[in-house]
This record gives C-alpha cells, sequence and structure tokens, in this order.
C-alpha cells in the first residue's frame, strides 16, 4: 500500500501547559492505521493529584451481551505533561489505574482493531474509547486524523464548523456514536429541514440501487418523525456495511445514528430492519427505562421492559411500514405470523414471561447475554404483546384509544431527557391510564405472566383469523442464534440427547464435518441450515463448539419432532364493526405525513 498522507500531522505525546492547551473538555484524537487494520486512539485529560482509572466498557449500549473490547487493546501507554511514561497498573480486564505524582496534563495512547474493507474504516464508539471513572459527564472533543481525501461520517456535532472535529456533551453521547471513514459511498436528503446521511461501506457497496436505499430511509424518517411529530436530533446517518444476498441484515441503534449490516438487494426484510433501528430513536435511545443511561459500563443492565423496548420497537417497524404505505396487508401479515411461529414452535413460552426474559437476559450464555433475551426471544414475543395490546385498546376504547397514545405518552414523559428513564412500572400505568382499570389486568397477564398469550382471540376482534399447520422436522436438540456484531452462531438452548453434551454459549463450529463459519450473518445462517437439513432421525451426528478456549466435539442423536407454520386471513365471516376497528388499526389517522409508497405514489 502505498504511503499515506494525513491532513494533520498526529503528534507524539509531548504536551505543554501552556494556558493554549487547557481546557474543562477531554480530547480523543484517532488516527487511523489501514496498514494495520487497527485505529490509534489518544485521551488526553487534566488531572488531579492521586489515582486515575481508565476503564474499556464491557458491553455497547443495544447489544445485550459481554463483548469485553478491552481484550483488543494493545500498545496502550500513559504520559504525563512533560512527555513521561507513567507505570499503570491493571486491577482486571478493563481496567487501567495510574498514580500521579501532581496535578496536570495526560494522555493515553493505545491501539484497537478496525479493518480496511474496500478503502473505508468503521469503529463503534465503547470498543474505542476509554473513559476516565467518575468523570463520564464532562464533555468531550473527538478529532479524526483521517488521511487526505478520506471522507467521515459520524453523528455528532461538528466543533466550529470542522470538516473532522467533532463535540459531545459527555462519554455517553460520544460513545453512542459510530464512525465511517475512508472511502465509501455516500448519499444525502433532508427531512424538516435536518440533513441526513447515507454511508455504504463494503465490497458489494456499489450492487446497491442507490434511489431505492435513498427511497427507503426517506420514507421511513418522515413516517416515524409523522408519527411522533418531529425528529429529536439536529443531524442523522445511516452507517450501512453492505454485505451479498438479496435480503436480510441486524443493526444496532444509537442516539443519532445507525449500524446496519444490509443486504446488497436491500429486500423487505432489509427494509424492516432499517424501520426497526429508526424508531429507537425514540423507543430504547429517549423512551428507556432507568438502567438504560446513564450508564455502567462494567456489567450488563438490568430491565424487564425489553419486550416493548425491542420487541413492541419490531412490532411499530413493521405497522407503520404498512401504515404509511410502503407495505401491504399482506406483507404485514407474513410478519405477525413469523412471530407467532417462532412464539409458537418455542416450548419455554410457556414457563418464561416477556418480563422474565427481558430481565434475565444477562444469564443467557453462561452469563454472558445474548442480546435476545432470556430462553425466548423478546422481540418475538415482545411484537406479539404489542399486537395483543394495542388491540385490546382499541376494542376496549371503541377504537378511540390505541398503544399508539401509549408510544406518544412515554415519549412526552421522557422526551429531553426529563428524568433519567421510566420507572420499571410505568408501561402499565400509561396502558391502563389511557385504556382504562381493565387494561391492569390484561397487562399483567400479556406480560408478567408466562403462558400462550391469546392470539386467535385478540384477531377475531378485528376480523382475522389464524390458520395453523404442522410439518414432521428433525430435532437437533438445541436452538441457536447470535446478536448484533456477532457473525457466528451460539447454542442457546439444549434439550434432549444434547443435554450434558452441549451448554448454552457455545459457539457452534461445524456440523456433521460441514463448517459453519461464514464471512457475514447472512452466509453463516445459510451454511448452518444447510448443515442442519442433512440431519436425519435416529442417526449419530457430531456437533463441533467452541466453549471458551478451547474446542470441543459432541455426538447427538436427533430426534422426530413437528414444526408449526402459521397463515393470518381475513375472516369472511367479520362483521362491519370488527372489520372498521382493524382498519383504523391498520391506517390510523396521521399526522399529516404525505409519504411516498414504495412504487413512488
Amino acid at each position: 500500500m502505498s504511503r499515506l498522507t494525513f491532513t494533520r500531522p498526529f503528534p507524539f505525546l509531548l504536551l505543554s501547559l501552556s494556558a493554549s492547551l487547557v481546557s474543562a473538555e477531554i480530547r480523543y484524537t484517532v488516527q487511523p492505521l489501514p496498514d494495520q487494520n487497527r485505529i490509534k486512539v489518544q485521551v488526553q485529560l487534566d488531572s488531579k493529584k492521586g489515582a486515575l482509572e481508565l476503564q474499556m466498557p464491557n458491553w455497547s449500549p443495544g447489544a445485550y451481551f459481554l463483548s469485553a473490547p478491552a481484550r483488543n487493546v494493545q500498545d496502550f501507554r500513559i504520559v504525563n505533561a512533560n512527555g513521561a511514561p507513567l507505570s499503570a497498573e491493571k486491577p482486571n480486564d478493563f481496567t487501567w489505574k495510574a498514580t500521579l505524582a501532581s496535578a496536570g496534563k495526560l494522555t493515553a495512547e493505545y491501539t484497537v482493531p478496525s479493518q480496511l474493507v474496500a478503502g473505508a474504516m468503521h469503529y463503534n464508539g465503547p470498543s474505542a474509547y476509554l473513559y476516565a471513572v467518575g468523570r463520564k459527564q464532562e464533555k468531550c472533543r473527538l478529532t479524526l486524523e483521517v488521511p487526505e481525501g478520506w471522507r467521515i461520517a459520524v453523528g455528532l456535532d461538528s466543533w466550529r464548523g470542522s470538516n473532522n472535529v467533532f463535540t459531545a456533551p459527555n462519554y455517553d453521547v460520544l460513545a453512542d456514536n459510530p464512525v465511517t471513514m475512508g472511502d465509501f459511498i455516500e448519499l444525502s436528503y433532508t427531512v424538516q429541514g435536518i440533513p441526513h446521511t447515507i454511508s455504504l461501506r463494503g465490497e458489494p457497496r456499489d450492487q446497491v440501487e442507490k434511489e431505492k436505499i435513498l427511497k427507503v430511509c426517506k420514507h421511513i424518517t418522515e413516517s416515524q418523525a409523522d408519527f411522533f411529530g418531529g425528529l429529536p436530533y439536529s443531524k442523522y446517518v445511516w452507517h450501512f456495511n453492505v454485505t451479498p444476498g438479496q435480503d436480510g441484515g441486524g443493526g444496532l441503534e444509537h442516539l443519532s445514528s445507525t449500524q446496519i449490516g444490509l443486504a446488497a438487494g436491500v429486500g423487505p426484510r432489509s427494509v424492516s430492519v432499517c424501520s426497526h433501528e429508526f424508531f429507537h430513536l425514540w423507543n430504547v435511545k429517549r423512551i428507556r427505562s432507568k438502567p438504560l443511561g446513564p450508564f455502567d459500563y462494567t456489567e450488563l443492565p438490568k430491565t424487564g421492559a425489553l419486550y416493548w423496548l425491542e420487541g413492541v420497537t419490531d412490532y411499530y417497524a413493521s405497522l407503520l411500514l404498512l401504515r404509511y404505505g410502503w407495505f401491504g396487508p399482506e406483507e404485514f401479515h407474513r410478519d405477525l405470523a413469523s412471530n407467532i411461529a417462532l412464539v409458537r414452535n418455542n416450548p419455554a413460552r410457556l414457563e418464561v414471561s416477556p418480563y422474565e426474559s427481558s430481565m434475565r437476559v444477562g444469564e443467557a450464555n453462561n452469563g454472558r447475554g445474548n442480546s435476545n433475551g432470556w430462553r425466548i426471544s423478546y422481540y418475538n414475543v415482545g411484537w406479539l404483546v404489542g399486537l395483543c395490546l394495542d388491540i385490546e385498546m382499541r376494542t376496549a376504547t371503541g377504537g378511540k384509544k390505541s398503544l399508539d397514545d401509549v408510544a406518544r405518552a412515554l415519549w412526552r414523559l421522557c422526551r429531553d431527557d426529563r428524568r433519567p428513564g421510566f420507572e420499571e412500572e410505568e408501561i402499565r400505568n400509561q396502558c391502563v391510564k389511557i385504556g382504562g382499570p381493565q387494561l391492569g389486568e390484561f397487562f399483567d397477564r400479556m406480560v408478567m405472566t408466562a403462558g400462550e398469550l391469546p392470539l386467535e382471540e385478540q384477531l377475531a376482534k378485528v376480523g382475522l383469523k389464524l390458520v395453523e399447520t404442522k410439518t414432521d422436522t428433525v430435532d437437533p436438540g438445541f436452538d441457536w442464534g447470535g446478536g448484533f456484531g456477532q457473525t457466528g452462531l451460539r447454542v442457546t438452548e439444549v434439550r434432549g440427547d444434547a443435554k450434558g453434551k452441549l451448554e448454552s454459549g457455545d459457539l457452534i463450529l461445524e456440523i456433521d464435518g460441514a463448517n459453519v463459519q461464514g464471512e457475514s450473518r447472512q452466509e453463516t445462517m445459510g451454511k448452518m441450515t444447510a448443515a442442519l437439513a442433512k440431519l436425519t432421525v435416529g442417526t449419530l451426528a457430531k456437533v463441533k463448539v467452541r466453549r471458551g478456549t478451547e474446542d470441543k466435539e459432541a455426538e447427538i442423536v436427533p430426534s422426530k419432532s413437528f414444526r408449526v407454520s402459521f397463515k393470518v386471513e381475513e375472516d369472511p365471516l367479520a362483521d362491519e364493526a370488527k372489520q372498521a376497528l382493524r382498519q383504523g388499526w391498520y391506517y390510523a389517522k396521521r399526522q399529516g405525513h404525505k409519504a411516498d409508497s414504495r412504487n413512488g405514489t
């Protein structure tokens, strides 16, 4: 690779105590090292005499599993104002502790991984930025010292109009803004006078139809801004990592941006992922329970509200695509049926409530968490809880009130950081306040109690019916899945012959000699599905997994099982009242938005 020319020098860490450098800000400087697939990070701050502790987060907000990025830190050093190195102890894997003989400036320097792919690099804040313990509320400034000609995409406000210096009111906001830099495709649009940037990186980025992704992003922005009555940021960035394929993806939400693994074909599921992540701008990032900000980065948060913050977000991601004209009822029904199948094919639904799945997610994967739920997915079950609550409220009030009103009430409660998150019982309180006292018992049944959700009963109230089909399948004895940022798949539940041989959290490497590790999540899931399809009932199969740092091989005997699939249909016998309630649910009064449909009409 040819020598790179930087827009500004990246000086060695010799700092002056001159008044010009005195600042109340904690300053971060990032320099890409593309030849090494790493970035160099400097953290510069004033410190009092005595002990100073620097820490790297153990997890990333929105991804509820312990990723432990501190293990990737290399070349760590810390120097005082005169450039003299200071010794740093490591009381644990994610903390560096130094002792200063006198007050003054100091700088920590280190490198962390960031792959150069097709000329662009990208990193997530919690895996790159150390913070000073007890000082996360101090103002931060970020300087990106990029090579000449490199572009930058980040959701932070620029500092004094600079193109490569940005400011954040505190560490949480700094860390919650991922960065894309280098040679990426950049698109833009404006909604309500606010600039929005689309950054497309990855080898297949040229395969994305630019007009389509622009239309998708703008439609979602306009419709959800209409739903909530405005946009809660001053700029926004879509960070897309483009992968091969026609559909699919996964993402992670942020205050003024999102990271999404986007299939180049931008199919219906890809659009749903975009809708989901954008809805998080309100639900999770601002409408949140107390443990979700300000953050304790040393351990996973415990909240029973993830069924709402993730599952109900997914419900609205699909419903608003229908309501504002991107999806038709058939696509909404397919999404509904898919969630029903995923829940009803999991026996844990009868043992674990949506609240418990949320609260105990940190216990999954042997205490590492899984960003999906304890034993049953709070995404899928939360989607259905949202539907049941919505239909119940509409039925109880003759269509005058709905879950829309609850979502907006929570937004009014939490907007502008008026409080540090809501109490655990606040969602129930709002449902009762808006839908009536009878909603309290119904809420407890849906959210706090394990068991079958009354989907047939609820759908009948809006003139829909559920058609069930059973198909014989081969059960390998375990369930599997993976969280954001994880291309590998892990065992999530073990049963039958696999008990005692596999463990929740095992990374799956091979199925009967077939490698199931891919370069992208979509490729990995494709390999996994193909390998499992070759198993037969009663025939010994070998499963190779990685448990911690050790590879193990388990011999399992798949058993006969069945899988239930569903189809949602309109009931031709439904009366006019039920049909009217359904139409009000699908196409509730908008705030005034005129959204373009996928066909541009």
